[in-house]
C-alpha cells in the first residue's frame, strides 16, 4: 500500500475518533440582565448571534414577561429560569407539601411550547444562608432540599408538555458555612432526579479583603465535588468578574479554555449586572466586550 494512502487512511480515521469531541467543544453562552427586554438586543448587536441563551429569575408564584418569551421564540433563544420559592422565611416544606404546585405547572405551560428545550433552575445555592431554600435557615438541612427537589420534579414532569423542560442543579461553589453538614453532596437531589448540574461563583475583584480569583480556580473544587455525583453536563450557572485589581476582559479569555479542566462543561451564563458586589457589565470597556464576542464565538449553535 503507498505510503501517502497510508497517510490519508490514518487521517481519515483520526478525524472520525475526534469528530465527537469537537463538535462537542463548543458552550452554550448566556447572560442574565436586570431588563432583558430591552438591553439583551443591544448586547447581541455588540456581540454577534453566539449568545445563545438568556437567563431568567422568578420567584414563588411569578410568571415570565410575555414580551421576553416572545424574544426567545423570536431569536431561538434557550430560556434557563431560576425559580425562587421565596414568600416565606423558610419554604423547604411549603415547596414539598404542594403549596407552590399550582405556580409551577403554571410556569410549565409558559415554557413548554419555546423552541429550544428550556432549562428551570430550581432553589440555586442551597448551601448558603441567604435564601428561604437554603439548609441553613431554620434547620432546614439537606433532607429537606432533597425532598421538595423530587417534588418539583414530580411536578414539571406530571405536567403536560413538562417532559420537554430539564432540570438544573446549582449549588454554590463552596458551601457557606463550610462545615460537613452544610457540604455541598448533602443538597444533591440523585442522578436521575437532574438532567445537568453547575455551580454558581463570582470573581469580586481584589482588594485588601479579596483575592483576585481565575475561573477554573474559582469553580474547580465545586466540579471534583459535583462531576463524580452526577456525571452530568455541567454549566457555570452564574458568574462574572469585576476590573478591581485585574483584567476582566483577560478574565473572560480565560472561560474559554475550560473544557481542558472542566470536561463536561456545558455553558456559561455571564451575570451582566452593575450593583453593590460590583460591576459585572460586559459592556463598560471595548476590551471586555471584545473579549465576550470572542467567547461567544465559540457557542453551540442549538
Amino acid at each position: 500500500m503507498p505510503h501517502r494512502l497510508v497517510l490519508t487512511l490514518t487521517a481519515a480515521l483520526a478525524a472520525l475518533v475526534l469528530a465527537p469531541s469537537m463538535a462537542s467543544a463548543c458552550l452554550r453562552v448566556g447572560v442574565y440582565q436586570d431588563r432583558p427586554v430591552t438591553s439583551f438586543p443591544r448586547l447581541a448587536d455588540a456581540v454577534g448571534p453566539g449568545i445563545t441563551t438568556l437567563s431568567v429569575y422568578v420567584g414563588a408564584r411569578e410568571t415570565i414577561d410575555p414580551r421576553l418569551l416572545a424574544m426567545a421564540r423570536a431569536r431561538h433563544l434557550l430560556l434557563v429560569v431560576a425559580w425562587q420559592p421565596d414568600d416565606r422565611p423558610a419554604t423547604l416544606a411549603r415547596v414539598a407539601h404542594g403549596r407552590y404546585d399550582a405556580a409551577l405547572r403554571r410556569l410549565v405551560r409558559q415554557l413548554r411550547s419555546l423552541p429550544a428545550a428550556p432549562i428551570l433552575r430550581p432553589m440555586p445555592e442551597p448551601n448558603t444562608p441567604w435564601y428561604a431554600w437554603s439548609g441553613e435557615v431554620g434547620g432546614q438541612g439537606g433532607q429537606r432540599y432533597v425532598r421538595a427537589w423530587r417534588h418539583v420534579w414530580r411536578v414539571v414532569h406530571r405536567t403536560p408538555g413538562g417532559h420537554r423542560i430539564r432540570l438544573l442543579w446549582t449549588p454554590y461553589a463552596r458551601s457557606i458555612p463550610d462545615e460537613p453538614v452544610n457540604g455541598i453532596a448533602r443538597y444533591f437531589p440523585g442522578r436521575p432526579w437532574v438532567d445537568a448540574v453547575g455551580a454558581v461563583a463570582y470573581n469580586f475583584g481584589q482588594d485588601d479583603q479579596l483575592d483576585w480569583t481565575a475561573p477554573r480556580d474559582l469553580f474547580a473544587a465545586a466540579y471534583a465535588a459535583i462531576d463524580p455525583l452526577a456525571r452530568k453536563p455541567f454549566w457555570l450557572a452564574e458568574t462574572g468578574s469585576t476590573a478591581l485589581g485585574g483584567s476582566k476582559a483577560g478574565w473572560i479569555g480565560q472561560l474559554t479554555g475550560l473544557r481542558a479542566a472542566f470536561p463536561r462543561l456545558r455553558g456559561v451564563l455571564w451575570y451582566d449586572v452593575r450593583e453593590e458586589n460590583g460591576d459585572f457589565r460586559l459592556r463598560d470597556a471595548t476590551a471586555t466586550t471584545d473579549a465576550f464576542r470572542a467567547l461567544a464565538g465559540t457557542a453551540c449553535a442549538s
